[in-house]
């Protein structure tokens, strides 16, 4: 039967982290790790619940980002903590777990990492962001059983495929996990496999063990189309926000920080129509879109100023790659109707 922890465990540790309570939140923990219950079930259970509540929250606009910086400092503390309390014994073998470059949100990576120690796994864990050459130079000296990439951002797909390149010029596999990715756009990006959770991932590693899978030395292949799109994303950002002033009246009494999150919205935008193009997956950019569209009717922006800059974007993105331009205005059609 799978352990449950005690009802509103999660939200009095988020009640604490908000608080700035890191002592109290740490030592709830660890309360509950003497009692009994395991540490992959605090990791998933309580700390990766906590995260999930907290980037929620925000998304909602119920807390700004310095409250979930707060909280995700508390967590980090606590995990430092369990994981210092947990008696050490040898891996089953190493892996070097990493952050596609680009990619800041390492907490989620730190968690997966003591989950695997959990069951036995060795662990190299190398945190945020990390720059391929710098991995390449590791796994030379190191020579581990696999490199674990983590994505929990689109934008981060070439730093997927820059690593999933670095280890295989070493002959080393890959995997890749990450709420970024599926099974599909791991493999587009270059990584032999795709894990959903500490279990599936242990699992393939010991059969990794016993059986090393072959790896193709050759660098993943990137839609040039999409490349091109992504490096030109400020570009396109500027020239659509300077149409979207006529095709959305309103903006005209956007303060200045309002008109700065305006041009950084319209960048984003045509970087994760750059980001569903690498991976050839037009749901990724829906998924963004119905994001960013929540997330800003929640901060008292109309669905129609996304609408309209959606319109202003879709033709210059068009004059590069038709079909990113194609797909931001099936973003419009879909809008257009949730609104209704």
């Amino acid at each position: 039967m799978p352990v449950l922890l005690p009802p509103r465990a999660s939200d009095s540790f988020l009640d604490l982290a908000l608080a700035g309570e890191r002592a109290q939140a740490t030592r709830l923990t660890l309360d509950l790790f003497a009692g009994g219950f395991p540490l992959p079930v605090l990791i998933t259970d309580l700390l990766g619940a906590v995260q999930r509540e907290v980037g929620a929250r925000w998304h909602r606009a119920e807390i700004g980002v310095a409250e979930e910086h707060l909280v995700t400092g508390v967590s980090q503390a606590t995990l430092g903590a369990l994981a210092a309390t947990v008696p050490h014994r040898p891996g089953r073998g190493t892996v070097v777990l990493a952050c596609a470059e680009g990619d800041w949100h390492s907490l989620p990576a730190q968690l997966f990492a003591e989950s695997l120690r959990a069951v036995g796994q060795g662990v190299l864990y190398l945190g945020a962001s990390t720059p391929s050459e710098d991995v390449s130079r590791l796994l030379e000296r190191r020579r581990p059983d696999a490199l674990l990439v983590t994505c929990n951002l689109a934008l981060s797909y070439p730093g997927v495929a820059g690593l999933a390149d670095a280890a295989h010029r070493h002959g080393v596999p890959v995997l890749a996990g990450g709420r970024a990715l599926n099974p599909a756009r791991a493999v587009a990006l270059g990584a032999d496999a795709w894990a959903a959770d500490v279990t599936s991932a242990a699992n393939l590693l010991r059969s990794w063990r016993r059986t090393p899978p072959e790896v193709d030395p050759r660098p993943v292949e990137l839609e040039a189309a999409a490349a091109a799109l992504d490096a030109r994303a400020p570009e396109l950002g500027g020239v659509a926000y300077e149409a979207l002033a006529d095709r959305f009246p309103p903006m005209a009494d956007y303060d200045r920080r309002q008109r700065a999150r305006t041009y950084e919205d319209l960048v984003y935008i045509v970087r994760f129509l750059a980001a569903a193009r690498l991976v050839d997956d037009e749901e990724g950019f829906t998924t963004f879109a119905t994001w960013l569209e929540d997330l800003l009717v929640a901060r008292g922006v109309p669905a129609a100023a996304l609408v309209a800059g959606l319109e202003v974007l879709a033709p210059p993105v068009r004059d590069i790659d038709e079909r990113s331009g194609a797909l931001a205005l099936s973003a419009v059609e879909r809008i257009g109707c949730r609104a209704a």
